[in-house]
């Protein structure tokens, strides 16, 4: 009836074989891959209600109590997320924890503020090199002045 040549019967082989393999990877995936997701969304969500009390302390992270055990740098982006940056106080690497701004326009920024004194308002931020109207516009509503 059909008769295969032995290099098509190695061949079909070739395929069968590998179709099992990518079925037994996409079964794995399925059984194995949504726990690990869970897990992760879980750790996250149990993370994000040990930092959301912070945000009512005042004092910030400083007066944070020490049984929380979230990394610094973690805590600190949550609460920035929350508030608004004062662009007259802020840290280097505060500025850098903005979209779009990286160390070393955190550090322009820093140098415009000490040459030209306190921001007046957020839209002097512009007059930084590299701050252009994109980068202005995605981080407005995440910056202030006093």
């Amino acid at each position: 009836m059909l008769e295969f040549s032995l290099q098509e019967k190695r061949f079909i082989l070739f395929l069968l074989t590998t179709f099992l393999i990518g079925c037994a990877v996409t079964y794995y995936r399925q059984i194995h891959g949504d726990a690990e997701l869970a897990m992760w969304r879980e750790r996250q969500l149990a993370l994000s209600r040990e930092i959301s009390p912070l945000t009512a302390i005042p004092g910030g992270a400083a007066a944070a109590p020490a049984a929380v055990a979230a990394p610094q740098s973690l805590l600190s982006r949550k609460l920035r997320l929350v508030s608004r940056l004062n662009l007259n106080t802020a840290t280097a690497e505060e500025l850098a924890a903005l979209d779009r701004i990286g160390p070393a326009l955190a550090g322009r920024i820093i140098r415009y503020r000490e040459e030209h004194g306190p921001f007046r308002t957020i839209d002097q931020l512009q007059e930084v090199k590299g701050i252009g109207p994109k980068t202005f516009a995605r981080i407005r509503e995440r910056i202030e002045v006093d």
